[in-house]
């Protein structure tokens, strides 16, 4: 446990998977300093975390404009 006055939790969420990052500080100027960082850091993840894709085998075509041209 921390002593810090201040508590920020910044999430990064897909689909069902959640990343979480708890914050703290002993003041507001370093916890949004913090916090800042967090995002940044999380920003770059996020871009890694979209290029996840399922391995599921009823895919939608690349060039598909319609709902109903999904074939299960």
């Amino acid at each position: 446990m921390t002593d810090d006055a201040f508590t920020y939790t910044v999430k990064l969420k897909r689909g069902d998977d959640t990343q979480k990052c708890k914050v703290t500080a002993p003041d507001i100027k370093t916890l949004t300093e913090r916090v800042d960082s967090v995002r940044e850091k999380l920003g770059e993840w996020a871009g890694d975390y979209r290029e996840i894709q399922p391995d599921d085998e009823a895919r939608i075509a690349d060039d598909q404009s319609e709902l109903g041209e999904v074939g299960v």
